[in-house]
Protein backbone atom coordinates (compact mmCIF):
# COMPACT_ATOMS: atom_id res chain seq x y z
CA UNK A 1 0.00 0.00 0.00
CA UNK A 2 2.87 2.36 1.35
CA UNK A 3 4.24 1.88 -2.63
CA UNK A 4 1.24 2.71 -4.17
CA UNK A 5 0.89 5.74 -2.64
CA UNK A 6 4.54 6.70 -3.23
CA UNK A 7 4.33 5.90 -7.35
CA UNK A 8 0.32 7.47 -7.08
CA UNK A 9 1.62 11.20 -8.17
CA UNK A 10 3.77 9.83 -11.05
CA UNK A 11 1.13 7.82 -12.33
CA UNK A 12 -1.63 10.75 -12.37
CA UNK A 13 0.96 12.81 -14.26
CA UNK A 14 1.10 10.11 -16.42
CA UNK A 15 -3.15 10.57 -17.05
CA UNK A 16 -2.59 14.43 -18.18
CA UNK A 17 -1.20 13.59 -21.33
CA UNK A 18 -3.28 14.71 -24.47
CA UNK A 19 -5.03 11.11 -25.46
CA UNK A 20 -5.59 10.29 -21.56
CA UNK A 21 -6.91 13.39 -20.36
CA UNK A 22 -10.52 13.25 -21.18
CA UNK A 23 -10.83 9.60 -19.42
CA UNK A 24 -9.58 10.92 -16.51
CA UNK A 25 -12.27 11.39 -14.08
CA UNK A 26 -14.07 8.16 -15.33
CA UNK A 27 -10.51 6.63 -14.46
CA UNK A 28 -10.93 7.78 -11.18
CA UNK A 29 -14.62 6.97 -10.28
CA UNK A 30 -17.00 4.78 -12.52
CA UNK A 31 -20.93 6.42 -12.41
CA UNK A 32 -22.95 4.20 -10.46
CA UNK A 33 -25.78 5.19 -12.67
CA UNK A 34 -24.51 3.76 -15.70
CA UNK A 35 -23.87 0.24 -13.32
CA UNK A 36 -26.00 -2.67 -14.72
CA UNK A 37 -27.65 -4.32 -11.33
CA UNK A 38 -26.31 -6.86 -9.15
CA UNK A 39 -24.67 -9.72 -9.09
CA UNK A 40 -21.80 -8.35 -11.56
CA UNK A 41 -18.73 -10.23 -12.96
CA UNK A 42 -16.09 -7.75 -13.35
CA UNK A 43 -14.30 -8.51 -16.44
CA UNK A 44 -10.85 -6.59 -16.94
CA UNK A 45 -8.28 -6.32 -19.63
CA UNK A 46 -5.24 -4.22 -21.51
CA UNK A 47 -6.18 -3.02 -24.88
CA UNK A 48 -7.58 -3.80 -28.36
CA UNK A 49 -5.04 -6.74 -29.13
CA UNK A 50 -6.65 -8.24 -25.83
CA UNK A 51 -10.07 -7.16 -26.16
CA UNK A 52 -10.89 -9.84 -28.73
CA UNK A 53 -10.47 -12.97 -26.02
CA UNK A 54 -12.42 -10.43 -23.48
CA UNK A 55 -15.47 -10.04 -25.96
CA UNK A 56 -15.45 -13.75 -26.59
CA UNK A 57 -16.02 -14.21 -22.87
CA UNK A 58 -17.91 -11.49 -22.26
CA UNK A 59 -20.91 -12.49 -24.87
CA UNK A 60 -20.45 -16.09 -23.52
CA UNK A 61 -20.61 -14.63 -19.67
CA UNK A 62 -23.89 -13.39 -21.05
CA UNK A 63 -25.75 -16.11 -22.87
CA UNK A 64 -24.19 -19.18 -20.26
CA UNK A 65 -25.53 -16.71 -16.89
CA UNK A 66 -28.00 -14.42 -17.81
CA UNK A 67 -28.70 -13.90 -14.01
CA UNK A 68 -24.80 -12.00 -13.91
CA UNK A 69 -24.22 -8.70 -15.53
CA UNK A 70 -20.45 -8.26 -16.95
CA UNK A 71 -18.51 -4.82 -16.57
CA UNK A 72 -15.93 -4.60 -19.12
CA UNK A 73 -12.82 -2.30 -18.23
CA UNK A 74 -10.39 -1.63 -20.58
CA UNK A 75 -6.99 -0.12 -19.49
CA UNK A 76 -5.63 1.91 -22.40
CA UNK A 77 -7.65 4.81 -24.33
CA UNK A 78 -7.59 3.05 -27.93
CA UNK A 79 -9.17 -0.38 -26.30
CA UNK A 80 -11.89 1.62 -24.31
CA UNK A 81 -12.56 3.67 -27.50
CA UNK A 82 -12.80 -0.20 -29.45
CA UNK A 83 -14.80 -1.66 -26.20
CA UNK A 84 -17.68 1.40 -26.35
CA UNK A 85 -18.22 1.12 -30.12
CA UNK A 86 -18.66 -2.21 -30.05
CA UNK A 87 -20.73 -3.53 -26.47
CA UNK A 88 -21.87 0.27 -25.02
CA UNK A 89 -25.32 -0.49 -26.13
CA UNK A 90 -25.62 -3.85 -24.42
CA UNK A 91 -22.88 -3.73 -21.28
CA UNK A 92 -20.69 -1.34 -19.10
CA UNK A 93 -17.91 -0.38 -20.44
CA UNK A 94 -15.46 1.67 -18.41
CA UNK A 95 -11.80 2.29 -18.91
CA UNK A 96 -9.05 0.94 -16.02
CA UNK A 97 -9.22 2.59 -12.68
CA UNK A 98 -5.89 5.05 -12.00
CA UNK A 99 -3.66 3.46 -9.76
CA UNK A 100 -3.67 5.32 -7.08
CA UNK A 101 -5.60 4.08 -4.16
CA UNK A 102 -8.43 6.05 -3.77
CA UNK A 103 -9.15 5.24 -6.88
CA UNK A 104 -9.38 2.06 -6.78
CA UNK A 105 -11.14 1.64 -3.34
CA UNK A 106 -13.96 4.20 -5.35
CA UNK A 107 -13.69 1.60 -8.08
CA UNK A 108 -14.22 -2.12 -6.37
CA UNK A 109 -16.49 -0.28 -3.87
CA UNK A 110 -19.04 0.88 -6.62
CA UNK A 111 -18.55 -2.30 -9.35
CA UNK A 112 -19.02 -4.18 -5.98
CA UNK A 113 -17.98 -7.28 -8.39
CA UNK A 114 -18.93 -11.34 -6.96
CA UNK A 115 -15.99 -12.16 -9.37
CA UNK A 116 -13.08 -10.24 -10.97
CA UNK A 117 -11.69 -12.12 -14.30
CA UNK A 118 -8.39 -10.49 -15.76
CA UNK A 119 -8.32 -11.38 -19.78
CA UNK A 120 -4.98 -11.98 -20.97
CA UNK A 121 -2.38 -8.84 -19.16
CA UNK A 122 -2.35 -5.37 -17.09
CA UNK A 123 -2.07 -7.47 -14.05
CA UNK A 124 -1.65 -5.38 -10.84
CA UNK A 125 -1.32 -6.34 -7.58
CA UNK A 126 -2.21 -3.34 -6.15
CA UNK A 127 -6.02 -3.60 -7.82
CA UNK A 128 -5.80 -7.05 -7.02
CA UNK A 129 -5.12 -6.63 -3.35
CA UNK A 130 -8.13 -4.40 -3.00
CA UNK A 131 -10.91 -6.98 -4.49
CA UNK A 132 -9.14 -10.31 -2.28
CA UNK A 133 -9.52 -7.70 0.86
CA UNK A 134 -13.32 -7.76 0.06
CA UNK A 135 -13.50 -11.19 -0.67
CA UNK A 136 -13.93 -11.18 -4.26
CA UNK A 137 -12.82 -14.49 -5.89
CA UNK A 138 -9.96 -13.63 -8.56
CA UNK A 139 -9.49 -15.54 -11.69
CA UNK A 140 -6.48 -15.42 -14.84
CA UNK A 141 -7.83 -16.28 -18.35
CA UNK A 142 -5.63 -16.31 -21.29
CA UNK A 143 -3.09 -15.81 -19.51
CA UNK A 144 0.51 -15.99 -21.54
CA UNK A 145 4.33 -15.51 -20.22
CA UNK A 146 6.56 -14.56 -22.78
CA UNK A 147 10.15 -16.67 -22.62
CA UNK A 148 12.09 -13.51 -21.13
CA UNK A 149 9.52 -12.50 -18.42
CA UNK A 150 9.26 -16.43 -17.61
CA UNK A 151 13.17 -16.40 -17.54
CA UNK A 152 13.06 -12.82 -15.26
CA UNK A 153 10.67 -14.56 -12.42
CA UNK A 154 12.55 -17.71 -12.21
CA UNK A 155 15.41 -15.73 -10.58
CA UNK A 156 13.01 -13.99 -8.61
CA UNK A 157 10.08 -16.20 -7.56
CA UNK A 158 9.12 -14.37 -4.66
CA UNK A 159 7.87 -11.86 -7.49
CA UNK A 160 6.04 -14.39 -9.38
CA UNK A 161 3.76 -14.99 -6.16
CA UNK A 162 3.61 -11.09 -5.96
CA UNK A 163 1.67 -10.73 -9.65
CA UNK A 164 0.12 -13.88 -9.56
CA UNK A 165 -0.24 -15.25 -6.14
CA UNK A 166 -3.86 -12.98 -5.23
CA UNK A 167 -5.81 -15.87 -8.40
CA UNK A 168 -7.39 -18.30 -7.50
CA UNK A 169 -6.94 -20.46 -10.92
CA UNK A 170 -5.01 -19.23 -13.74
CA UNK A 171 -6.00 -20.79 -17.44
CA UNK A 172 -3.30 -20.57 -19.93
CA UNK A 173 -3.44 -19.14 -23.75
CA UNK A 174 -1.15 -22.31 -24.84
CA UNK A 175 0.61 -25.19 -23.45
CA UNK A 176 3.72 -23.45 -23.03
CA UNK A 177 2.35 -21.10 -21.04
CA UNK A 178 1.22 -23.30 -18.77
CA UNK A 179 4.34 -25.12 -18.45
CA UNK A 180 6.04 -21.44 -17.30
CA UNK A 181 3.54 -20.80 -14.73
CA UNK A 182 3.60 -24.48 -13.70
CA UNK A 183 7.51 -23.96 -13.14
CA UNK A 184 7.03 -20.86 -11.47
CA UNK A 185 4.65 -22.46 -8.97
CA UNK A 186 2.59 -19.21 -7.85
CA UNK A 187 0.36 -20.61 -6.06
CA UNK A 188 -2.97 -20.77 -7.84
CA UNK A 189 -4.25 -23.96 -9.50
CA UNK A 190 -3.01 -23.65 -13.55
CA UNK A 191 -4.84 -25.21 -16.55
CA UNK A 192 -4.85 -25.37 -19.70
CA UNK A 193 -8.32 -24.56 -21.39
CA UNK A 194 -7.50 -23.12 -24.90
CA UNK A 195 -7.38 -19.55 -26.39
CA UNK A 196 -9.51 -17.24 -26.29
CA UNK A 197 -8.93 -15.42 -28.91
CA UNK A 198 -9.14 -18.31 -31.69
CA UNK A 199 -12.88 -19.37 -30.56
CA UNK A 200 -14.51 -16.88 -32.49
CA UNK A 201 -16.92 -16.82 -35.70
CA UNK A 202 -15.88 -15.74 -38.76
CA UNK A 203 -17.22 -12.20 -40.23
CA UNK A 204 -20.75 -12.60 -41.71
CA UNK A 205 -21.34 -12.87 -45.26
CA UNK A 206 -23.00 -9.13 -44.67
CA UNK A 207 -20.20 -8.45 -43.53
CA UNK A 208 -17.67 -9.30 -46.08
CA UNK A 209 -20.25 -8.36 -49.38
CA UNK A 210 -20.42 -4.99 -47.58
CA UNK A 211 -16.97 -4.09 -47.40
CA UNK A 212 -16.73 -5.20 -50.75
CA UNK A 213 -19.44 -3.51 -52.63
CA UNK A 214 -17.41 -0.43 -50.75
CA UNK A 215 -14.03 -1.23 -51.59
CA UNK A 216 -14.17 -4.04 -54.50
CA UNK A 217 -14.21 -1.45 -57.31
CA UNK A 218 -10.41 0.03 -55.76
CA UNK A 219 -8.91 -3.49 -55.37
CA UNK A 220 -7.16 -5.56 -58.09
CA UNK A 221 -5.49 -8.95 -57.21
CA UNK A 222 -3.74 -10.29 -55.98
CA UNK A 223 -5.30 -8.32 -52.49
CA UNK A 224 -2.83 -8.45 -49.44
CA UNK A 225 -4.07 -7.76 -46.81
CA UNK A 226 -1.79 -7.36 -43.89
CA UNK A 227 -3.41 -6.97 -40.66
CA UNK A 228 -1.75 -5.55 -37.22
CA UNK A 229 1.97 -3.95 -38.25
CA UNK A 230 4.22 -2.35 -36.82
CA UNK A 231 6.87 0.36 -37.61
CA UNK A 232 9.92 -1.68 -39.50
CA UNK A 233 6.99 -3.74 -41.19
CA UNK A 234 5.39 -1.49 -43.89
CA UNK A 235 8.57 -0.89 -45.29
CA UNK A 236 9.49 -4.23 -46.21
CA UNK A 237 5.90 -5.08 -47.38
CA UNK A 238 6.26 -1.81 -49.58
CA UNK A 239 8.89 -2.73 -50.78
CA UNK A 240 7.63 -6.46 -51.33
CA UNK A 241 4.91 -5.20 -53.73
CA UNK A 242 7.06 -2.97 -55.57
CA UNK A 243 8.98 -6.29 -56.71
CA UNK A 244 5.81 -8.23 -56.84
CA UNK A 245 4.56 -4.97 -59.31
CA UNK A 246 0.79 -5.80 -59.37
CA UNK A 247 -2.17 -6.05 -56.66
CA UNK A 248 -3.54 -4.07 -54.18
CA UNK A 249 -1.63 -4.06 -51.06
CA UNK A 250 -3.70 -3.47 -47.61
CA UNK A 251 -1.91 -2.29 -44.92
CA UNK A 252 -3.81 -2.56 -41.58
CA UNK A 253 -1.30 -0.61 -39.18
CA UNK A 254 -1.52 -2.17 -35.13
CA UNK A 255 -2.46 1.41 -34.01
CA UNK A 256 -5.01 2.98 -36.02
CA UNK A 257 -3.93 6.34 -35.51
CA UNK A 258 -0.70 5.91 -37.41
CA UNK A 259 -2.37 5.32 -40.52
CA UNK A 260 -1.72 8.97 -41.58
CA UNK A 261 2.32 8.06 -41.55
CA UNK A 262 1.86 5.36 -43.06
CA UNK A 263 -0.16 6.34 -45.79
CA UNK A 264 2.79 9.36 -46.17
CA UNK A 265 5.63 6.20 -46.24
CA UNK A 266 4.03 4.44 -48.95
CA UNK A 267 3.67 7.73 -50.99
CA UNK A 268 6.88 8.89 -50.63
CA UNK A 269 7.93 5.35 -52.10
CA UNK A 270 5.86 6.49 -54.89
CA UNK A 271 2.45 4.26 -54.45
CA UNK A 272 -0.93 5.72 -55.24
CA UNK A 273 -2.31 5.57 -51.21
CA UNK A 274 -5.47 6.19 -49.91
CA UNK A 275 -7.15 5.62 -46.61
CA UNK A 276 -9.93 2.84 -45.83
CA UNK A 277 -12.19 6.21 -44.55
CA UNK A 278 -11.81 7.82 -47.66
CA UNK A 279 -10.96 4.99 -50.37
CA UNK A 280 -10.49 5.92 -53.76
CA UNK A 281 -8.02 4.41 -56.88
CA UNK A 282 -4.91 3.14 -55.01
CA UNK A 283 -1.95 0.72 -55.15
CA UNK A 284 -1.49 0.86 -51.34
CA UNK A 285 -4.85 0.97 -49.13
CA UNK A 286 -4.49 2.12 -45.46
CA UNK A 287 -6.95 1.04 -42.98
CA UNK A 288 -7.46 3.89 -40.15
CA UNK A 289 -10.58 2.28 -38.90
CA UNK A 290 -11.32 -1.08 -36.24
CA UNK A 291 -13.15 -3.91 -36.24
CA UNK A 292 -12.83 -4.58 -39.66
CA UNK A 293 -9.34 -6.81 -39.93
CA UNK A 294 -11.53 -10.07 -40.31
CA UNK A 295 -13.83 -9.27 -42.94
CA UNK A 296 -10.57 -7.43 -44.82
CA UNK A 297 -9.03 -10.62 -44.91
CA UNK A 298 -12.01 -12.02 -46.27
CA UNK A 299 -11.60 -10.51 -49.05
CA UNK A 300 -7.52 -11.43 -49.76
CA UNK A 301 -6.07 -13.59 -51.59
CA UNK A 302 -2.85 -13.28 -49.70
CA UNK A 303 -2.51 -12.17 -45.48
CA UNK A 304 0.22 -11.30 -43.72
CA UNK A 305 -0.09 -11.12 -40.22
CA UNK A 306 1.84 -8.12 -38.60
CA UNK A 307 3.94 -8.35 -35.35
CA UNK A 308 6.35 -10.86 -37.00
CA UNK A 309 8.82 -9.39 -39.07
CA UNK A 310 9.80 -7.04 -36.01
CA UNK A 311 10.44 -8.44 -32.20
CA UNK A 312 6.55 -8.58 -31.10
CA UNK A 313 5.44 -11.49 -31.02
CA UNK A 314 3.26 -11.85 -33.17
CA UNK A 315 -0.82 -11.41 -33.40
CA UNK A 316 -3.63 -13.82 -34.25
CA UNK A 317 -2.90 -16.23 -36.80
CA UNK A 318 -6.13 -17.61 -36.82
CA UNK A 319 -8.22 -14.76 -38.26
CA UNK A 320 -7.25 -15.25 -41.77
CA UNK A 321 -7.18 -18.79 -41.38
CA UNK A 322 -10.98 -18.79 -40.27
CA UNK A 323 -12.07 -17.16 -43.28
CA UNK A 324 -9.80 -19.61 -45.59
CA UNK A 325 -6.46 -17.18 -46.54
CA UNK A 326 -3.19 -19.32 -45.44
CA UNK A 327 -1.50 -16.83 -43.05
CA UNK A 328 2.14 -15.67 -44.54
CA UNK A 329 4.48 -14.14 -40.92
CA UNK A 330 7.94 -13.74 -40.18
CA UNK A 331 10.14 -15.31 -37.39
CA UNK A 332 8.99 -13.16 -34.61
CA UNK A 333 6.43 -15.61 -33.48
CA UNK A 334 7.18 -16.16 -29.74
CA UNK A 335 3.50 -15.27 -28.39
CA UNK A 336 1.73 -17.69 -31.44
CA UNK A 337 4.18 -20.25 -31.28
CA UNK A 338 2.30 -23.21 -30.96
CA UNK A 339 -0.32 -22.18 -33.51
CA UNK A 340 2.54 -21.01 -36.15
CA UNK A 341 3.84 -24.52 -35.98
CA UNK A 342 0.70 -26.33 -36.45
CA UNK A 343 -0.24 -24.12 -39.51
CA UNK A 344 3.35 -24.63 -41.17
CA UNK A 345 2.71 -28.51 -40.43
CA UNK A 346 -0.30 -28.69 -42.12
CA UNK A 347 1.32 -26.23 -45.03
CA UNK A 348 -1.69 -23.87 -44.12
CA UNK A 349 0.50 -21.11 -43.23
CA UNK A 350 4.18 -19.78 -44.29
CA UNK A 351 6.74 -18.87 -42.06
CA UNK A 352 9.23 -15.94 -44.34
CA UNK A 353 12.58 -14.26 -43.50
CA UNK A 354 13.02 -10.53 -42.81
CA UNK A 355 13.66 -10.16 -46.72
CA UNK A 356 11.46 -8.49 -49.18
CA UNK A 357 12.31 -11.01 -52.05
CA UNK A 358 11.55 -13.64 -49.54
CA UNK A 359 8.02 -12.13 -48.75
CA UNK A 360 7.75 -12.20 -52.96
CA UNK A 361 8.60 -15.47 -52.85
CA UNK A 362 6.06 -16.62 -50.68
CA UNK A 363 3.34 -14.61 -51.99
CA UNK A 364 3.93 -16.01 -55.54
CA UNK A 365 4.23 -19.78 -53.78
CA UNK A 366 0.63 -19.03 -51.72
CA UNK A 367 -1.08 -17.62 -55.36
CA UNK A 368 -0.17 -21.11 -56.47
CA UNK A 369 -0.82 -23.62 -53.56
CA UNK A 370 -4.27 -21.22 -52.45
CA UNK A 371 -6.59 -23.95 -52.68
CA UNK A 372 -4.73 -26.60 -50.40
CA UNK A 373 -3.04 -24.35 -48.03
CA UNK A 374 -6.52 -22.74 -47.74
CA UNK A 375 -8.25 -25.90 -46.72
CA UNK A 376 -5.15 -26.61 -44.10
CA UNK A 377 -5.38 -22.90 -42.53
CA UNK A 378 -9.08 -23.24 -41.69
CA UNK A 379 -8.83 -26.88 -40.63
CA UNK A 380 -5.86 -25.72 -37.59
CA UNK A 381 -8.48 -23.25 -36.80
CA UNK A 382 -11.06 -25.53 -36.36
CA UNK A 383 -9.60 -27.65 -34.35
CA UNK A 384 -8.92 -24.45 -32.29
CA UNK A 385 -12.92 -24.08 -31.77
CA UNK A 386 -14.66 -24.66 -28.12
CA UNK A 387 -12.26 -22.89 -25.78
CA UNK A 388 -14.92 -20.51 -24.24
CA UNK A 389 -17.08 -23.41 -23.15
CA UNK A 390 -14.55 -24.93 -21.30
CA UNK A 391 -13.81 -21.11 -19.83
CA UNK A 392 -17.86 -21.26 -18.89
CA UNK A 393 -17.71 -24.53 -17.36
CA UNK A 394 -14.56 -23.80 -15.24
CA UNK A 395 -16.52 -20.81 -14.02
CA UNK A 396 -19.61 -22.29 -13.81
CA UNK A 397 -19.24 -22.71 -9.79
CA UNK A 398 -18.73 -19.45 -8.99
CA UNK A 399 -21.41 -18.19 -11.40
CA UNK A 400 -24.32 -20.83 -10.88
CA UNK A 401 -25.07 -19.89 -7.47
CA UNK A 402 -25.94 -16.50 -7.89
CA UNK A 403 -29.16 -15.84 -8.38
CA UNK A 404 -30.09 -18.02 -5.80
CA UNK A 405 -27.87 -16.03 -3.34
CA UNK A 406 -29.99 -13.00 -4.82
CA UNK A 407 -33.03 -13.90 -3.85
CA UNK A 408 -32.93 -15.07 -0.49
Amino acid sequence: MWLARLLCPFYLLAQLRKRRRSLFFRRWCPRPEDLPPAPRVWVHTLSVGELQAAATLVEGLRRRFPQCHPVLTVATVSGYEAASRRFGERFAVYPGPIHCPEALRRYVSVIDPRLFILVESDVWPDLLGWLRRRGVPLIFLNAALSEGSFRRLRRWPALARCFFGAFEVIGTASPEDRRRFSVLNPGPRILYLGNLKYDFPPPSEGEVEALRRELGAYLSPPVIVCGSTHPGEEELLLEARRRLSAGTLVLCPRRPERALRVKALAEALGFRATLRSRPGPCEVLVVDTLGELRALYALAEVAFVGGTLVPVGGHNLLEPASVGVPPVFGPYVESVSGVAGELEKAGGGFRVRIDPEDLVRTWRRVLRERSKAARAAREVWYRHRGALERHLDLLAPYLSGLSVRQSV
